[in-house]
């Protein structure tokens, strides 16, 4: 892999407004509330680092949204990335539920559990919260995975595990790493979106 600059281990940081147009596709740069309107009063649940939203309006710097994904049978308030694949994209409260559409019901074949491809109709997120290009964001977790993960062995190439393996592989090297919680989560999701089963959808 290439070297990069190591650059700032915050997850969060500012963007100057975004142009979009009607049916965009944006990314979420640092986990975010999600709200039932513009006025930003009622929560109805968060969104997660490198989900992808697709763009329905725009009032000031507020971008109105739909997001799709899958939640398994019985566990309506987490949204997951894939079909079987725990990449959380939004975590849901009860009234974000509600706002929530099946579109079609999967029946995982390995594991025999249900899946319920789903769409939140609408929520709304603040524009700092978002990117048009994932790939800068991730180059921060490159940076740390580069840095932090090469202390005791040979850099692991992201597709070593898949998405699934790769949160509890993390956590047990994190100490010795010495990422922090928020650093964790951060290369964590990185490598997630970057596994052996996920790296073909990867932008």
């Amino acid at each position: 892999m290439n070297k990069f600059i190591l650059l700032t281990a915050s997850v969060s940081f500012a963007f100057m407004s975004i142009a979009f147009a009607k049916g965009d596709d944006m990314f979420v740069s640092s986990p975010s509330a999600i709200y039932a309107s513009n006025t930003h009063t009622k929560s109805i649940g968060m969104l997660d680092l490198g989900a992808k939203v697709n763009i329905m309006n725009k009032k000031g710097k507020w971008y109105k949204v739909k997001v799709y994904g899958w939640s398994q049978k019985g566990l309506p308030s987490v949204i997951y990335a894939f079909n079987g694949i725990r990449i959380k994209k939004a975590v849901l409260t009860k009234d974000g539920e509600k706002l929530t559409k099946i579109l079609k019901v999967a029946k995982d074949k390995e594991t025999g559990l249900t899946w319920k491809e789903v769409e939140l109709k609408t929520a709304w997120i603040n524009e700092k919260y978002l990117s048009k290009n994932m790939k800068k964001v991730w180059k921060r977790a490159i940076t740390l995975f580069h840095n932090r993960c090469t202390m005791c062995h040979a850099l692991p190439k992201s597709t070593k595990f898949t998405a699934n393996q790769w949160p509890s592989t993390l956590r047990v090297m994190s100490k010795r790493a010495a990422l922090n919680k928020q650093q964790t989560d951060f290369v964590s999701k990185f490598l997630q979106y970057h596994a052996k089963d996920t790296i073909k959808f990867a932008k």
